[in-house]
């Protein structure tokens, strides 16, 4: 079989196998797509955003303000008992979230 030939048949294999991977992570994700969150700035973003807002803060504000927010690492405590805290940079402002056992809240 000539060269032709095998490199025909692998780009038909990896087109197919391409289309079967498409639609299975489709479906595992429910059309939202894969989010490859390795890094410490996306983890605990991800961790603040799937988090319960404590009762009496303003849950709409803690979204908006993890839509486009940065960590400063090195400003935050997140070994501080019993809440961790954050220091969070959106548009040239700093928020400070408290990570507690019970849910997110923002400290003023």
């Amino acid at each position: 079989m000539g060269f032709i030939k095998r490199f025909f048949w692998y780009v038909i294999g990896l087109g197919i196998g391409s289309i079967f991977l498409w639609f299975i992570v489709d479906k595992k994700t429910d059309g939202k797509g894969v989010d490859f969150c390795y890094l410490p700035n996306c983890r605990v973003i991800k961790d603040l955003r799937n988090a319960e807002v404590i009762e009496g803060q303003d849950s709409l504000k803690i979204a908006n303000l993890l839509e486009n927010a940065s960590i400063n690492f090195k400003r935050s405590e997140p070994r501080k008992k019993p809440c961790r805290e954050y220091l969070i940079e959106n548009e040239g402002v700093e928020y400070r979230i408290a990570r507690c056992p019970e849910g997110i809240q923002l400290i003023e």
